[in-house]
């Protein structure tokens, strides 16, 4: 049905435009740069990484899982790790770019959030998008000397929600549309059949199960 079709597109489109405006207004990503994304086998995450690449940028992704960890190898990431499996995030994500990192694509938080600014190059800039690994804390965690991280690196953090930019959206919707139809951009679909599994196709995406946009079909 046609309502259906506009309302896949709908989420689609907004999973493209955070991930877009993330880089390009908030982190104002460059040529040469190296990316640092978490939830990176994700609708966003995975697009955010892409795009960085399509920008000329190193990129580097964590995620949940080894066939995950795979897809984001195919997708083009230059390094990505499981964050399950590793001894230390810290050390982890050192190896994968001793340099350190330009710009940060947070969709965690927690103890990843701590690792990542240890790791940050100084002046470097951090889009927080998200925070899923708080989502069902009963208690506010609380980052380690997060303060002392920021101040001495000079790092840039900033929220943002994908409505501050709704003037740009039909521009940059034309643009990462023209992306897919040269293969450049790349998209997977969880797809869970029946309103009634709603409850737990959004709790499988909570837990990070499954690639890519979580859909329920009806």
């Amino acid at each position: 049905m046609a309502w259906k079709r506009c309302v896949r597109y709908s989420l689609a489109r907004r999973f493209w435009l955070t991930a877009l405006y993330g880089l390009e207004e908030v982190c104002a990503i460059k040529s040469g740069e190296t990316l640092l994304v978490n939830a990176a086998a994700g609708a966003v995450g995975s697009v955010a990484g892409q795009i960085a690449k399509l920008k000329g940028c190193k990129v580097v992704g964590s995620a949940g899982g080894d066939d995950k960890v795979a897809y984001l190898k195919e997708l083009g990431f230059d390094q990505a790790f499981n964050y399950k499996t590793v001894p230390s995030l810290e050390e982890a994500l050192k190896k994968a770019s001793p340099e350190g990192y330009d710009c940060y694509f947070e969709n965690v938080g927690g103890p990843f959030f701590t690792a990542a600014l240890k790791n940050m190059k100084p002046c470097g800039r951090i889009a927080v998008c998200g925070a899923i690994a708080t989502y069902n804390d009963t208690a506010p965690q609380m980052c380690p000397y997060p303060h002392r991280e920021i101040i001495t690196r000079q790092l840039m953090v900033e929220g943002f929600m994908v409505r501050r930019w709704r003037h740009k959206d039909e521009e940059s919707v034309k643009r990462m549309l023209k992306w897919m139809k040269e293969g450049k951009l790349k998209t997977k679909e969880v797809v869970t059949v029946g309103f009634e599994n709603m409850p737990t196709a959004f709790m499988k995406m909570l837990k990070g199960d499954g690639l890519g946009k979580a859909i329920v079909k009806v």
